[in-house]
Formats: C-alpha cells, sequence, structure tokens
C-alpha cells in the first residue's frame, strides 16, 4: 500500500477561534505542505464560504475543465464551527463547478466540519489528480493519502463503516462520495454523517474527478478562545433568541416537512416539472402525515439545540425497512410533487438511494420531472427508457431513474449531464422544459408566486439556488409589500443575502437567523477582535462581489442573470393560475440590484465599489 504521511507536529497558530493551519494537498505528485493561517487573511475572508471564495480564485486559472486536474477543490470550516456556539456545525466545499462551468460552494453539516478543524485544519487545498483512488485521513494534524481502491464503487454508507472499522476508531468523521460522483455526474454531491451533504453544484464529480473517494478526520487538538467568559454570555443570549424564536418549535416538531402546506397555498410548490404550483395530494406529503407513519426519532447536527433532522423508517410495504434522515422539504418536492408522486415511502426510498449512492436530491427530482414532461410529449419514448414508462406519478420508474442517473445506464447518462446539458443533448424544443438558472437545476419554490424570489435565482452567484436569499416568507406575509410587483424587490434580496451569507462564512446554520449584532458579539469574544454588525455587513457584500468577479473572469455576463422560460409562461392551474414573470419587471429588479450593488448596468462591479470592499487587486 503506498501512503503519504505529512505531521504538523506539536505547534500551533494562536489566533482565536481558529485552528491555524490550510493545507495544500497536491494530488498528482503527492506532496502536501502547510501554512500558517494569516490573520489578515482570516479578518479579511473570515472562514467557511470567505475562506474558500478567496482561495478558489486564487488557487484556480480561468477557463479550467471543471472535471480536468487544473480545477481545485477546497474544503473550509469557519471560525463558530466546532465551538460551544450553537448550530456551529458547517463547513463549506468549493470548485468551478461541472454543472455551471461556474463559481460554486455548498455548505454541509453534521459533524464533520468540527472534526476537521479537531484535526487542525481550518482548510484543504486539493489539487491535482490522484494516480490511483485515496481517502485523505486528517488526524490531529497528521495528512496521510490512503488507499481506497478497496472502497471504489461502493455506496457511502459502506464506506463509512469501512474507512471507520479501518483506522479503528467509530468517532472518525467521514465526507464521502457515492457511485454517482465517481461516475462524474455533475450534480453529485458531497456526503457525511450518511444523511448530510454538500449538495448542490457537483462538488461530488469533482471529488471523483480527483481519485478521491473520502476526507475523514479525527481530532483533539483544541484552539484558543479570547474571552471564555464573554462567550458564555453571548452564547446564552444567541440560545435564548433562538429558542424563542416561533419557527425554532416548528423545526423542532417537524423539521421542514411543517412547510408543504403553506409553500402549497402560496402557490409556490413545483409540481409535475413546474407547470403549476399547487399539488392537489399535498396532504400526503405533509409533514404530520410523516410523522405518524414512518416517524422515528430526532437528530441534531453538532451543538444544534433545534434537532431539525428526522429519523424515519418505512415500516410496511413494498419499501418496508428503508431507514433515512429526512426526507427533507426540498426532497419531498422535487422527488414528489414535481414529479407527480404522493407516495412518502418511495420518496424515502428514492431519498435514501441519493444519499448512498451520492447525488443532489433537488437536481435528481428536477432533472426526472422534466424527462417525465418529455415522456408525456413525446419527445422521449419507451424506446429512449429501456421500457420505462416514465409518466408523472409513476414512483418505481422514479427510483429505478435515481439508480439509472447515478451509474449512467442508458438515458441516465444523459439526464446526469445535468437539465441544462441534458436538453441540449435531447433537443426537439425541450431546452423550453429545462428549469435551472445558469445550469443549476431550480429548487422547490417557483417564483411566479413571489417575484422576488425570481430575481434571487436570476442574480445568484451558483445559479437556481434558494440558499442566496430566501424572500418567499417575507413577501407572502408582509402586508407592506406587494408580492407581484416588482418594487422594492432589489433590496430585499440583499437583505435576505447578507443574512444568509454571514451564517456560511462564520460556520454556523442558516436556520433560526439571528441580529447581526449577536453575531459580532460572539465573534468579538470568540477572537478578540472588534468587530461591529457595520463590519459584518461588509463582509457579506464582499464575499457577494467577490464571487461575481469569479463568474465574470468565466465568461458570464448579465445575459446569465435570467429564469427558465417555464418562469415566463403562466401557471396552469391553483391560487396561482395564470401567473407569470413579465420580462420588463425582472429587468427593472436587475437594474435595481446591480445599482445598489454598485455594479454598472452590464453587473460588473465598479472600480470605486472594488476599492470599497477591500478588493481592488480584482479591478
Amino acid at each position: 500500500m503506498n501512503e503519504f504521511k505529512i505531521n504538523l507536529g506539536g505547534k500551533i497558530n494562536m489566533i482565536p477561534g481558529y485552528a491555524g493551519k490550510i493545507a495544500y494537498i497536491e494530488l498528482t505528485s503527492g506532496k502536501i505542505s502547510i501554512k500558517d493561517l494569516d490573520q489578515a487573511f482570516a479578518r479579511k475572508f473570515m472562514g467557511g464560504r470567505g475562506f474558500v471564495a478567496k482561495l478558489l480564485y486564487d488557487n484556480i486559472k480561468p477557463k479550467v475543465d471543471p472535471l480536468s486536474p487544473e480545477n481545485v477543490l477546497i474544503f473550509a470550516t469557519g471560525p463558530f464551527t466546532g465551538t460551544l456556539i450553537p448550530k456551529g456545525c458547517r463547513y463549506s466545499v468549493s470548485a468551478k463547478s461541472p454543472l455551471t462551468g461556474g463559481y460554486m460552494d455548498s455548505e454541509g453539516g453534521g459533524h464533520f466540519g468540527p472534526a476537521m478543524k479537531f484535526a487542525g485544519f481550518d482548510a484543504l487545498v486539493i489539487k491535482g489528480k490522484s494516480p490511483s483512488p485515496k481517502y485523505i485521513f486528517l488526524n490531529d494534524g497528521e495528512i496521510e493519502l490512503k488507499d481506497a481502491s478497496h472502497i471504489w464503487n461502493k455506496p457511502i454508507d459502506e464506506v463509512e463503516e469501512i474507512i471507520r472499522k479501518e483506522l479503528g476508531d467509530h468517532e472518525v468523521k467521514v465526507a464521502a462520495i457515492g457511485p454517482a460522483g465517481e461516475n462524474l455526474v455533475r450534480f453529485a454531491c458531497i456526503t457525511n454523517d450518511f444523511h448530510r451533504h454538500a449538495g448542490r453544484c457537483g462538488g461530488g464529480a469533482v471529488m471523483g474527478s480527483k481519485n478521491i473517494k473520502a476526507i475523514a478526520a479525527l481530532g483533539s487538538k483544541g484552539f484558543p478562545i479570547a474571552n471564555l467568559d464573554g462567550l458564555k454570555k453571548a452564547v446564552d443570549e444567541m440560545l435564548e433568541a433562538t429558542i424563542s424564536n416561533p419557527a425554532f418549535k416548528s423545526l423542532r416538531e417537524l423539521g421542514t416537512w411543517g412547510g408543504i402546506g403553506d409553500y402549497n397555498n402560496w402557490g409556490v410548490h413545483p409540481t409535475r416539472n413546474y407547470r403549476t404550483t399547487y399539488f392537489e395530494n399535498w396532504e400526503k406529503l405533509y409533514g404530520k402525515n410523516f410523522k405518524q407513519k414512518v416517524f422515528i426519532n430526532d437528530r441534531a447536527c453538532f451543538a444544534c439545540p433545534i434537532a431539525c433532522g428526522k429519523h424515519i423508517k418505512v415500516k410496511e410495504g413494498a419499501f418496508k425497512d428503508t431507514i433515512v434522515e429526512g426526507p427533507e422539504y426540498e426532497t419531498i418536492t422535487m422527488l414528489g410533487s414535481n414529479c407527480g408522486i404522493d407516495n412518502i415511502e418511495a420518496i424515502a426510498k428514492a431519498n435514501q438511494l441519493c444519499d448512498f449512492l451520492g447525488l443532489d436530491t433537488i437536481s435528481t427530482g428536477n432533472v426526472i420531472g422534466f424527462a417525465m414532461e418529455l415522456y408525456e410529449r413525446g419527445i422521449l419514448t419507451s424506446k429512449d427508457t429501456d421500457g420505462i414508462e416514465l409518466t408523472f406519478g409513476n414512483f418505481d420508474a422514479m427510483i429505478k431513474m435515481v439508480e439509472m442517473i447515478a451509474y449512467r445506464r442508458g438515458i441516465g447518462n444523459i439526464l446526469a449531464e445535468g437539465v441544462k446539458k441534458a436538453s441540449e443533448i435531447i433537443g426537439k424544443g425541450s431546452e423550453k422544459y429545462a428549469v435551472h438558472v445558469k445550469g443549476l437545476e431550480m429548487p422547490a419554490y417557483d417564483a411566479r408566486g413571489a417575484i422576488g424570489q425570481g430575481l434571487a435565482f436570476a442574480i445568484a452567484d451558483l445559479g437556481g439556488t434558494h440558499d442566496r436569499a430566501w424572500t418567499i416568507g417575507e413577501e407572502v406575509s408582509n402586508p407592506n409589500i406587494d408580492r407581484f410587483s416588482p418594487n422594492g424587490k432589489a433590496e430585499l434580496v440583499i437583505k435576505s443575502q447578507r443574512m444568509r451569507t454571514l451564517p456560511d462564512i462564520l460556520g454556523y446554520c442558516r436556520f433560526v437567523l439571528l441580529d447581526f449584532n449577536q453575531y459580532a458579539k460572539a465573534l468579538a469574544m470568540l477572537t478578540g477582535w472588534d468587530v461591529s454588525a457595520e463590519e459584518l455587513i461588509q463582509l457579506t457584500d464582499r464575499i457577494f462581489t467577490l464571487t461575481r468577479m469569479f463568474n465574470l473572469r468565466e465568461g458570464f455576463t448579465r445575459k446569465d442573470d435570467d429564469l427558465p422560460q417555464r418562469e415566463k409562461e403562466p401557471i396552469e392551474s391553483g391560487p396561482m393560475a395564470g401567473r407569470y414573470i413579465k420580462d420588463d419587471d425582472l429587468k427593472k429588479m436587475i437594474d435595481d440590484y446591480y445599482r445598489l450593488r454598485g455594479w454598472d448596468e452590464e453587473g460588473v462591479p465598479k472600480k470605486e465599489t472594488l476599492k470599497q470592499l477591500g478588493l481592488e487587486e480584482y479591478s
């Protein structure tokens, strides 16, 4: 067995709140180098999504093939990760996306992020391609490249168990890819703790292209805290604010299952490839039905008081003994109503397959719904699908398609390219039924019922994601907001972007968001820095502008800030029947957004904006 090992020794870089090290792993040569975390870098980009954005921009050349050795895969934790701060569990993954050809990052929860930090690392920068399958082991300051030939082609649940047994410690935390990542499915994800994912944009395919099956982490390294007593007080205040928030009770009771009824009634619930936004059988998918029929217990990420994860087991029927954490709202919708399916046991089975094969459930459900519409319209036939009746509502067909995509079998080989590329391959006018932004499949919200969300989708650096901004709740519930008007939506989106960006940077879960002053106080106690809410707001703007510059460097222009044709067509039925997003309204919202961001009319950040954000070097 050919293995390479490096030991950090006992030296610890004393930056409060940080492990103090960034590892650079060159897979082609096997060379590993360790650098101390620079304090000025840490203060300016803070961690998590901030670290990966800066490190990716600086370590990758423009226009590289995302599945080539020249792409770079980056993992990073945040200052809150692995601390006593409630919900400080997150890590970020970044690369050039094989799905969009632009910037990508994705955040994962569970316990891997804290384990990586306890092992002594704030970030990993992974370059090149290993000559043979490997997994990376982070162990109390040591980094080993270990043989992974015996776990290649295995599903993620088996991989995690084999690695723990091999390393002789059940406390090892593993982030791995499944067969989908090995087969370079462009929306393959990275999975840890069996059911937690850095899911969107195809990070699993990048990992597979580098011949890396997993990253295992084990550590007991501590890190300094500037003011422990002050941090404890800040944590008590954050915990109280979290528990007293009405969202806490809802998430604790039903997880993300509880939103289905609201989203359906609001007319934003994707159904049958977004043809409509109301699912007539929604009550079969509602959270209370899940809880009554399949719920086992709650599951929480590291240091989380919410425990929004719901561990379930199918107790009877064709899918008896299926065990999975979830399904989350996004999964229930995309593998459920978006495919015309109301069988929760079948959705649970498809969710389990996606988890163990390493597929993003949002993109998977989107691309299967797309294929079902093509089948219904005669663009695809049973000859194309190997005899599978790929009709809306056929859950057996949906489950078979999950496996076909992961292993690139038959029509699954085309669908594995993602909905944008698949539509271009299939042709025959199928492009207008492909629901994506910039190549990233849209998630489980339809913006025709709240058009500010349409701006959020169109402008997002990743493409069709709700993770950058989610405005639907305020658009629907605030009596002072007209959800069908473009006025004021740019301000609303920027506000939401800031609120959702900061937790990703800090390594903190987005569920039950707090006030910027609360984040600043905790960060000051943790690091000893004199941090203000205003500095943190500017930090989020810095990261958004930096990733914009990355996409511009890759050739993206204003024309890519757009919505799919389906969002510009009238909704077929339901409470929002006839609603669509007008091109003029979208143009106005984008113009307003560019102006407020300090970008020119083509969406290019102005020199004075870059200077104000400390990004002069990118002008």
